[in-house]
């Protein structure tokens, strides 16, 4: 069944505005100045950079942002993740002089994963047709497959590629394909024809990692899934209502590269040398297939 996920700029603008009111009235108020003030640069055109990306280098301006928003959620979530960062930038670069307020990559997906939890928590709050929210979820649990299972998947490859290196054996493209495939079809349980597999990896998978960009820059992948993580948990306290842990998440949006990132976490409320935050998230995935389950079922 088809379903209605269309929004307007303006519609996102609302939806993305009412989602981080959690967060209190002077993070609104930023995010509001993003709109009005045309820290966003909205729509695709000729010419323009692909995807979306926020910069904020200008410290003494405000950060900018760059989409090609073309009106379906994933790109209101977009919208939303990439404010995550432009507000990061934001606070660090009001909050900390100039030598420490960029932040590490470690903490830089933090923020951004954040804005995308609140957003699919108020949205899930305000839709009630059974379609639509099965659509909301599964579009969560494909993001939390793609930034948690999937990464860690890159960066298991990126390591055993390093360690090839590191036992001088040949790095060539065929070595790289066999190992892609190889650790590709562990993760998603192809056995090769086995009548137990849980899915098929189809061969050409094999040279998928050539055209990651990631791969070029020394074990960056793994970032987006501890960042995601930490960023379930921070914003499940948020959510909550815990006003200490609101309180300590601002103050980690403000703190640049003030501490070492897992300082930072530790300060904001989450110890990334734990469990807790997998299995925070595991909990939460399990809740939403849950969910799914029942809306079918229903149905």
């Amino acid at each position: 069944m088809d379903v209605n996920l269309k929004y307007t700029p303006e519609e996102a603008e609302k939806h993305v505005l009412a989602a981080v009111k959690p967060l209190g009235p002077d993070y609104g108020a930023v995010v509001q100045r993003a709109f009005n003030e045309r820290w966003v640069d909205f729509y695709p055109t000729e010419g323009k950079q692909s995807g979306a990306y926020s910069n904020g280098g200008a410290y003494d301006v405000h950060p900018f942002m760059l989409l090609n928003y073309l009106g379906e959620y994933n790109d209101v979530s977009t919208l939303a993740h990439e404010l995550g960062h432009t507000m990061h930038s934001y606070y660090s670069n009001k909050t900390q002089p100039y030598p420490t307020a960029s932040y590490q990559t470690f903490v830089a997906e933090v923020a951004s994963t954040f804005n995308e939890a609140l957003l699919m928590d108020y949205m899930l709050k305000q839709i009630k047709d059974k379609p639509t929210r099965l659509a909301l979820l599964g579009n969560y649990l494909e993001n939390a497959k793609a930034t948690v299972f999937r990464q860690t998947q890159f960066a298991e490859f990126e390591l055993r590629m390093h360690q090839l290196a590191e036992k001088d054996q040949p790095i060539t493209g065929d070595a790289l394909a066999k190992l892609y495939i190889d650790i590709t079809r562990r993760y998603y349980g192809d056995n090769e024809g086995d009548a137990n597999d849980v899915c098929a990896v189809d061969d050409y998978i094999a040279n998928e990692w050539s055209y990651i960009p990631h791969f070029y820059r020394d074990f960056y992948v793994f970032q987006y899934a501890t960042s995601f993580t930490a960023a379930e948990a921070l914003s499940s306290k948020v959510l909550s209502g815990d006003k200490a842990a609101t309180d300590r998440y601002l103050r980690f949006i403000s703190s640049g590269g003030s501490k070492y990132p897992i300082d930072l976490l530790k300060d904001a409320g989450v110890d990334m040398t734990t469990d807790e935050p997998l299995d925070l998230t595991i909990r939460k995935m399990n809740a939403v297939m849950d969910e799914m389950e029942k809306l079918l079922a229903e149905k």
